[in-house]
């Protein structure tokens, strides 16, 4: 009990210093990083992402200690919040297929451009106030 694990200790880790960077932003930057638009995704690096695209290096390593820790199996339920485009959600159903999946995200533009095969299950919502009754999911 109160054993601390890092899950996302096979996430690739940035090259860059992002203390640095993020010291370096104005708030005009950050005003339009906070809209969550095209601009954070997918616009100017300074504004966000600089192109938030899928690459299975991200999150392809991370979902075996995810589903091992959770217990995940093909019966599982799972909500992402703050699933951006949906790229964790469709690893982890190409490792498990039939898993129950459900994303949403604050971001209008991150929804409409997600990755395709997520589409179904991904849906704009706020975290503070989640349109699913409680004890909808397994693992959120």
């Amino acid at each position: 009990m109160g054993q601390e694990i890092d899950l996302l200790a096979n996430y690739p880790r940035a090259k860059r210093d992002v203390k640095q960077r993020g010291e370096q932003k104005t708030e005009e930057v950050r005003r339009i990083a906070r809209q969550f638009g095209k601009e954070f995704f997918d616009g100017e690096r300074r504004h966000g992402y600089g192109g938030f695209y899928y690459n299975p290096r991200f999150w392809k390593p991370v979902i075996p200690d995810l589903v091992n820790h959770f217990d995940l199996s093909d019966k599982s339920s799972v909500l992402d919040v703050g699933c951006g485009k949906g790229f964790m959600l469709h690893d982890l159903v190409e490792t498990l297929p039939g898993i129950s999946v459900v994303g949403i995200d604050i971001s209008d533009y991150a929804i409409e451009n997600c990755i395709e095969t997520m589409k179904p299950y991904l849906q704009v919502a706020d975290a503070r106030q989640l349109p699913f009754p409680d004890n909808s999911f397994d693992l959120v």
